[in-house]
């Protein structure tokens, strides 16, 4: 966990999204939570050393962003949509694929029930928490649910997965025009210091390279389609970009199956096919 202000701590090192707290006068409030079990009950014990946790605010619905807030008693706060997916996520199958993380996680998620948003917002919201403000804007790109969260007495802003700094992005549910008018809404934020959804810190200088790449994406698929190429070999051959970055922590080995969502989204996207369905069910990884 790295202290990047002096109340702001972010996680950015273990498996899952980046999220992290901030110390107010008047309790914690926790940006996203741990996708592990084990990494949950960790950060559980940090801050029960700090203080009360007040609220969870949830930027996105993907469960690396939410598993772990049921290991923590707060409720939370998140897009609509977010709480919507929630609800209708396949409990059973994401305790299965989440309990494949590790030798630890099974036994913890024995008896799992998912802490869903009990407060929620459809554009924005402005939660006040004793002497910090946490500005929550709904920028859809990445998922049609994402939010930014800007702490101005920080400077900060948790893009969510709008940003992906220098590792692999995930346009497996993406909206790639909508992204790139995400980016230009970052841009023009006061805050100058970026926590992105995974990968290192960042700030305004990232958001070109997020765009450029988003665009590549888009502009290969749009390539293939104008060649006649049909869907299943779009998903099958578009392999290029594999090598462009790494994989984030936990990913390894992954690469290969995130080309063929991203692929197939864009393709659809592009086609009409849009709104695709929801996406399909991440395989399970091996059990480490």
């Amino acid at each position: 966990m790295e202290q990047i202000t002096a109340n702001v701590f972010v996680e950015n090192q273990i498996r899952g999204c980046n999220h992290g707290f901030v110390t107010t006068s008047d309790g914690i409030v926790m940006i996203d939570s741990p996708h592990k079990p084990s990494d949950a009950l960790k950060l559980k014990a940090e801050l029960e050393k700090r203080g009360e946790l007040r609220y969870i605010i949830n930027t996105e619905p993907h469960g690396d962003h939410w598993t772990g807030n049921a290991f923590f008693d707060a409720p939370v706060v998140a897009h609509e949509g977010v709480r919507e997916r929630i609800l209708n996520t396949n409990m059973e199958e994401h305790v299965m694929r989440v309990g494949a993380f590790g030798q630890e996680e099974p036994k913890l998620l024995e008896g799992y029930t998912a802490n869903a948003p009990i407060i929620t917002f459809k554009n924005g919201m402005t939660l006040h928490v004793g002497n910090h403000t946490f500005q929550m804007i709904h920028m859809p790109g990445h998922t049609a649910s994402q939010a930014s969260v800007s702490i101005k007495e920080e400077g900060v802003v948790f893009t969510s997965d709008n940003i992906f700094c220098k590792v692999q992005t995930w346009l497996h549910e993406a909206n790639p025009d909508l992204w790139l008018l995400a980016l230009e809404s970052l841009r023009k934020l006061d805050e100058e210091i970026f926590v992105p959804g995974h990968g290192p810190m960042t700030d305004k200088t990232y958001l070109d390279e997020q765009g450029s790449f988003i665009l590549e994406w888009r502009d290969y698929v749009k390539g293939a389609i104008d060649q006649g190429m049909t869907r299943d070999d779009a998903v099958t051959n578009l392999t290029k970009m594999t090598d462009r970055y790494p994989m984030d922590v936990g990913q390894d080995g992954m690469a290969p199956m995130v080309m063929r969502m991203c692929a197939g989204n864009l393709y659809d996207y592009l086609t009409g096919a849009w709104p695709a369905p929801q996406p399909p069910s991440l395989p399970l990884p091996p059990r480490q």
